[in-house]
């Protein structure tokens, strides 16, 4: 009896069938290489970005980095306090011992003054038309006051009302030879009754 040989129909789909199923079997390990080289490119550059970060070797600009302030934008001595915007600031010439509610012995200058409440974050707004007699500070007109819970806070942010467990944070100030500011946002203090005393002297 003779042994019937296969087609050559069925011969060519055994070896179409052969060859789609290596072909999945090269996809699939090329697959696995691409994530894994993937995956390691990730947490390369993830370990990367946190060792530029930890050295501040990225040099941020905006909220974050050093904000120059032009002498245009620095309010005059005793004028009301100017806002940063794109620092998230306030900025504060002080004059003499004015925002001093503390008596801490402040001789004017300027503050540069995180607009975060230390309470629960809300931004503080400047009030120039808030009276100090509200709070038991009369005839002191112009002050920080938070629209959340009502804590307020003189020109230095000092607080004198409400929940916030501290002053106003303040920011690195440094003075260039033309008058204008560096603020470094990335640089920030808790406030504290000291705050009039860290006012950098300004003669613009």
């Amino acid at each position: 009896m003779t042994q019937m040989q296969p087609s050559a129909g069925a011969a060519a789909r055994r070896i179409e069938h052969a060859r789609q199923a290596e072909a999945r079997k090269l996809s699939r390990r090329s697959f696995l290489r691409v994530s894994v080289f993937a995956g390691l490119t990730l947490s390369v550059g993830a370990m990367a970005a946190g060792f530029l970060g930890f050295f501040n070797l990225r040099k941020p600009t905006g909220f974050g980095g050093v904000i120059t302030v032009v002498p245009a934008r620095v309010p005059k001595a005793g004028e009301e306090p100017s806002r940063i915007s794109e620092g998230k600031f306030w900025l504060s010439n002080l004059a003499g011992a004015q925002g001093d509610v503390a008596g801490v012995g402040g001789t004017g200058g300027i503050l540069a003054l995180y607009w975060k409440c230390p309470h629960l974050g809300c931004t503080v707004p400047w009030n120039p038309a808030f009276n100090g007699a509200a709070v038991n500070f009369p005839g002191i007109v112009g002050w920080f006051r938070c629209p959340c819970h009502g804590s307020t806070y003189s020109r230095a942010g000092i607080r004198v009302y409400g929940p916030a467990p501290r002053p106003m944070d303040t920011m690195a100030v440094s003075v260039n030879s033309d008058k204008s500011l560096n603020v470094n946002t990335g640089v920030i203090t808790s406030g504290g009754p000291d705050n009039p005393l860290r006012a950098k002297p300004y003669s613009g």
